[in-house]
């Protein structure tokens, strides 16, 4: 993985944290469970890209 990679989830996974931090739990499963849902559908779209 590439160093400006690494960098870039270090930084948003501390960014993360903070932000978790200042929701309730209900609050904190959405967001989770959002941003889940917007990786499976960037990674559905890599692979087809990929396939293609």
């Amino acid at each position: 993985m590439k160093q400006n990679a690494r960098e870039f989830i270090r930084s948003t996974t501390t960014l993360l944290d903070q932000v978790l931090a200042k929701l309730t739990q209900e609050e904190q499963h959405e967001l989770l469970d959002a941003l889940a849902g917007e990786i499976e559908e960037r990674l559905d779209a890599v692979v087809e890209a990929v396939d293609a």
